[in-house]
């Protein structure tokens, strides 16, 4: 990319070498980079650009709970001893190309973790943050080396895992998100006494991430990061598989009627007998919910895999589950394959505070599947 009122090349390396120039950073990145500043104005004067590491390390304002440092180690092995989905950054603002060369830019592979995995808006060239990261980062050692994001699919043989050695790996690895011992954290549900299946946890090892994702082929929905073929190999997948399903699951039926009240209500609402089908766009998600009286929701044959960090029914308008509210329990565990979920508003809420409801992952913001009600 040329910049239209000068020669210089807009890159990031070159506004970086100006801002250590003794003349005023912003007064030369505004006049001399104009055109790379699309809409998004220039550099905020105030910017304490050594917060690169606090980018790196804390969630984004408008994000989830995940952050870069979630999936990604500075240099490994990593300080703190685990192993992450996410190779190491160290060096990166030195590659030549990013996610296996389908981006030439840093910017836009960073964009595109955080759209498809952060749940956050991306930045322009010009953001405060998107500054300070890259400076935190070209600060790092490394030479830049390409690397191979290998996606491969589940084997199919799943069994004769050692669980012992499955458990290490774990504490090792998945335990970023999932805590040690698999009991979960704000980053991950817990997976151990959960009763997943073999294949559900090598799917969502191998192919977790958004199906729509502009950069990664073969994704199956979700907002797990996946590990990919050099991150964690078959015969560590089947270790992990072997130790989470010899866990076992969890005492009683799996909660099929999570809406924490059995209270009565009347019959009184105009949208009672409202049905809504929930198009599910993660988590296998689908069912038919109905308005059964003036605070009970009804989902027939309902289907949810049973992934996802604290997942529940949320009510909105016009489709903002952003601002909406929870409507009965967590439904992450075994995952529900047909059943009937009742659930019921909490007495401060009533059917006016809602026309539509999501099955919503609320730490990270994520709809799994939604749907408008309407009078048949």
């Amino acid at each position: 990319m040329t910049n239209s009122k000068a020669t210089i090349p807009c890159n990031h390396g070159a506004l970086l070498a100006l801002r250590s120039m003794a003349v005023s950073v912003i007064a030369v990145a505004t006049m001399t980079f104009a055109g790379c500043a699309d809409d998004d104005g220039p550099v905020d004067p105030n910017i304490e650009f050594s917060d690169g590491e606090r980018v790196f390390s804390e969630p984004l304002p408008d994000g989830n709970t995940f952050t870069c440092s979630t999936c990604h180690a500075i240099e490994e092995p990593a300080d703190d001893g685990f192993i992450r989905p996410g190779h190491a950054l160290g060096g990166s603002t030195r590659r030549a190309s990013y996610k296996n060369g389908q981006l030439t830019q840093m910017l836009d592979a960073v964009n595109s973790c955080q759209v498809e995995w952060m749940n956050a808006d991306p930045w322009g060239p010009n953001d405060p943050a998107w500054l300070s990261l890259f400076e935190f980062l070209d600060g790092t050692a490394g030479a830049g080396e390409e690397v191979d994001i290998q996606i491969v699919p589940p084997a199919v043989d799943l069994a004769g895992g050692d669980a012992e050695a499955g458990r290490e790996f774990f504490d090792g690895a998945c335990a970023v998100c999932h805590g040690r011992g698999g009991i979960g954290t704000q980053l991950g549900p817990p997976v151990a006494m959960r009763g997943l299946g073999d294949e559900l946890i090598a799917r969502r090892v191998r192919s977790s991430g958004r199906a729509d994702s502009d950069v990664y082929d073969g994704l199956t929905g979700g907002i797990m990061p996946f590990w990919a073929a050099d991150r964690i190999s078959d015969d560590q997948l089947r270790d992990v598989v072997a130790w989470i399903t010899s866990t076992g699951a969890p005492d009683g039926s799996g909660g099929s009627n999570p809406g924490g009240g059995e209270r009565g209500c009347g019959v009184t609402h105009p949208m009672v007998g409202a049905v809504a089908e929930l198009v599910g766009s993660q988590h296998d998600v689908a069912g038919t919910a109905t308005i059964i009286d003036d605070c009970t929701i009804q989902i027939e044959n309902f289907v949810f895999d049973g992934g996802g960090i604290d997942v529940r029914v949320y009510g909105g308008l016009d489709g903002n589950y952003d601002d909406g509210f929870a409507i009965g329990e967590d439904l992450t565990g075994p995952g529900f394959a047909g059943e009937t979920v009742t659930v019921q508003l909490d007495e401060s809420m009533t059917l006016d505070d809602l026309d539509g409801i999501s099955i919503w992952c609320v730490p990270v913001g994520v709809d799994f599947g939604s749907a408008f009600f309407e009078l048949p």
